[in-house]
C-alpha cells in the first residue's frame, strides 16, 4: 500500500468506495491494511452500510446432501437433504440471490420446531434448536451466539415466542416470550444468564387477541422507531351510532418501556389479509383483501400515526389462481420487502413480482415459481449487517446445525 495512489486519497473518499463493495468483500478489505480495517469498523461506516442495505425476502432451497452420521441423538434425526437459505432483494436481479447458510433438513420423527428459523432482526437469524433452546447467527460476519436456555417451567407453552428485536440502548438481541398459563411476559436476551420478567402490566390473555406467536404469525413483527408492530387482526366500531365506521386496531410493543400500546391500523376491510413491512424508514402495510390488486398503505408521520394509501399495484397472481391467499393461513406463504429506491417485492411461489413504485414498472421472479428448482418463499425478511457483537462468538465454522456459511 505504500506506493499505492490510494494512500493519497482522503479517508472519506476511501470509505465511500468501500461502502459500495459487497459485504464479504468489505470484511476481506480489513486485511489489506490497518487503515482500511479502522475505516470499515467505525460506527459511522457500519451505520452508513446498514442504511444502504436493501431488505431481502428469504427463500428456502432444498438440496440433495450426504446423510449425516448418526453418532448422536441429535444428528440421527437429520435426513440426507439440506436446506439453503437465500436472500432475494427487490433491487437485484434474481440470479444475484445471496446464499447465506446451508443446514440439514429434518426427518418426520424430529419435532417440527427443531432447527427451524423463527425470525430475523438487524442481520441476525434466530433459530429454535429445541424447546427453550435458541441459537443466533449473523451469516455475513459468521458470528453466532446462544440465548440463555429456558427453565423447564417456561417450556410448558408450545409456542411462547412472540417477538425478536435488537435493543439499541443495551446492544442486546432480545426474544419476547409469553406464558399464558402463568400470566406473564418475559424476555430472553444475549448477555443475560436467565429470562427476566418484563415491565408489561397488561393481561396476556388480552394482548394475545392482537398478537400471535412467531411460528404461526402471518406477518413477522416489524421493528421500527423503538417499537415492535403486529398487523391488525380485527375491526372495531368506535361507537354505537348508526353512522359509526369500523376501524382497525393493531398492537405495538415499546422496547424501551416494555409496555404494549394499541394504535390505529390501515383502513382495510380485511385486516387479517394485511402484512406489515418497513420501506424507506416508513411503516407500511400491504392489503391483500382484493383479488385483482394490492393496496399499499404507509404512516407518513409516525408521531401522528395516521395511515394513508399511497399505491395500488396489480395482484402478483393471475385471476383465479389457487396460489392467491384467501385467508390468514394462506398469508403465511406471502412475502413482502421494499428498499429505498421504491422497489418492492410481493408474492409467493405461485406469483412473485418486483414493482417499481416510482416508474410503475414490474417484473416477475420466474426462478422461484418453477417447481423443479425446489425453492420456497418464506415470510421472513433479512437485512445484512457487518456489525460484530461482543456477546457473539468469534467467526467460526463450528456453528451448531450449520453445514456451511455463505
Amino acid at each position: 500500500m505504500e506506493d499505492s495512489p490510494f494512500r493519497r486519497l482522503p479517508e472519506d473518499t476511501i470509505a465511500d468506495i468501500l461502502l459500495r463493495l459487497p459485504g464479504k468483500s468489505i470484511l476481506r478489505s480489513g486485511a489489506v491494511c490497518k487503515a482500511w480495517r479502522r475505516i470499515t469498523t467505525t460506527p459511522h461506516f457500519l451505520a452508513a452500510r446498514a442504511g444502504r442495505q436493501p431488505a431481502s425476502i428469504l427463500v428456502h432451497a432444498y438440496l440433495d446432501a450426504k446423510p449425516w452420521a448418526c453418532g448422536d441423538d441429535l444428528r440421527a434425526g437429520f435426513s440426507s437433504e439440506d436446506i439453503a437459505l437465500d436472500a432475494l432483494s427487490a433491487s437485484s436481479p434474481e440470479e444475484d440471490r445471496l446464499r447465506l447458510i446451508r443446514y440439514p433438513g429434518t426427518k418426520l420423527n424430529v419435532p417440527a420446531h427443531c432447527g427451524r428459523l423463527l425470525a430475523s432482526s438487524d442481520g441476525v437469524l434466530l433459530f429454535k434448536k429445541d424447546r427453550g433452546f435458541y441459537l443466533l447467527c449473523n451469516p455475513i460476519t459468521r458470528q453466532w451466539a446462544q440465548l440463555p436456555r429456558l427453565p423447564a417451567e417456561h417450556c410448558r407453552e408450545r409456542d411462547p415466542e412472540y417477538g425478536f428485536y435488537f435493543h439499541q440502548p443495551s446492544s442486546e438481541f432480545r426474544l419476547l416470550c409469553c406464558s399464558l398459563t402463568r400470566g406473564i411476559w418475559y424476555i430472553v436476551s444475549t448477555g443475560a444468564t436467565k429470562p427476566r420478567l418484563t415491565n408489561a402490566k397488561q393481561d396476556p390473555e388480552l394482548i394475545t387477541r392482537f398478537v400471535t406467536p412467531l411460528l404461526t404469525t402471518a406477518t413477522m413483527p416489524v421493528s421500527l422507531h423503538g417499537n415492535l408492530h403486529w398487523p391488525p387482526l380485527w375491526r372495531f366500531t368506535a361507537n354505537l351510532g348508526v353512522s359509526a365506521a369500523p376501524e382497525t386496531k393493531m398492537m405495538a410493543f415499546d422496547t424501551v418501556s416494555e409496555q404494549f400500546v394499541q394504535m390505529s391500523g390501515p383502513g382495510s376491510k380485511t385486516p387479517k389479509m394485511v402484512k406489515l413491512f418497513e420501506m424507506g424508514g416508513l411503516l407500511g402495510a400491504a392489503d391483500f383483501g382484493e383479488e385483482k390488486h394490492v393496496d399499499l398503505w404507509f404512516i407518513e408521520d409516525y408521531s401522528a400515526r395516521v395511515w394513508s394509501r399511497r399505491h395500488r399495484v396489480a395482484s402478483p397472481w393471475k385471476y383465479g389462481s389457487t396460489g392467491r391467499p384467501c385467508n390468514d393461513w394462506g398469508m403465511l406463504s406471502v412475502a413482502i420487502a421494499g428498499d429505498d429506491e421504491d422497489n418492492i417485492i410481493i408474492g409467493n411461489n405461485d406469483g412473485l413480482v418486483v414493482y417499481n413504485l416510482k416508474k410503475n414498472g414490474a417484473r416477475t421472479v420466474d426462478s422461484v415459481m418453477q417447481r423443479k428448482n425446489r425453492m420456497f418463499v418464506s415470510r421472513h425478511v433479512f437485512k445484512g449487517s457487518l456489525v460484530e457483537h461482543a456477546s457473539f462468538a468469534p467467526p467460526s465454522a463450528d456453528f451448531p446445525l450449520i453445514h456451511s456459511w455463505s
